[in-house]
């Protein structure tokens, strides 16, 4: 799914099952480039997010939008 959230910020949010963890994953993407994801390995209560390490700085509100919007697609899997 891909969303434009203003200013050319362009949110894509990928399920997706990987071999690195049991449960599936939401991949969050800002411009076609890969910015966290969000695992449910300890259940759906206590969702974490895990960022890409060269990532230097994004807008809050996008990400905590994207955060939201990333949830709400891996809870609804």
């Amino acid at each position: 799914m891909k969303l434009n959230v203003g200013n050319a910020h362009l949110l894509e949010i990928v399920i997706a099952s990987d071999i690195d963890y049991e449960n599936l994953i939401a991949e969050i993407y800002c411009n076609d480039q890969y910015v966290a994801l969000l695992q449910q390995e300890n259940g759906k209560e206590e969702l974490k997010e895990v960022l890409e390490n060269g990532l230097n700085t994004i807008n809050l509100d996008w990400f905590q939008h994207a955060l939201s919007e990333a949830k709400e697609r891996l809870l609804n899997e």
